[in-house]
């Protein structure tokens, strides 16, 4: 998913997640934070180590929206992403990661 695509769906009001699949310690040094829209830290080494992908929590936040993965240049993300849809979620990783978002002068907290 391109930027372009996410800034569409946003203002369709779709109900987006947008999952950070960095380790913790990168996560906590920024990530993405868009108002109105949740960002969760699930690093992406857990979710394929695991059964189930997602924390019981963060599985019912996610069940019923779009699911946008990021990581710092996309390659993690895309990982991640095409994982959440074998499981069954809709899930689509946001192109270039926060590498690319920085790169087209958006911001990131």
């Amino acid at each position: 998913m391109n930027k372009r695509e996410f800034e569409q769906l946003q203002h369709e009001n779709a109900k987006l997640i947008i999952l950070d699949v960095r380790d913790v310690e990168k996560y906590q040094s920024g990530s993405l934070h868009v108002p109105g829209i949740a960002t969760k830290n699930v690093p992406y080494i857990h979710m394929k180590e695991q059964d189930q992908a997602l924390p019981e929590e963060t599985a019912q936040a996610c069940a019923d929206a779009t699911i946008i993965t990021l990581c710092t240049s996309g390659n993690k993300a895309q990982k991640a992403a095409a994982l959440l849809r074998e499981k069954g979620y809709r899930a689509s990783a946001l192109e270039g990661g926060l590498t690319a978002w920085h790169a087209d002068g958006m911001q990131s907290e």
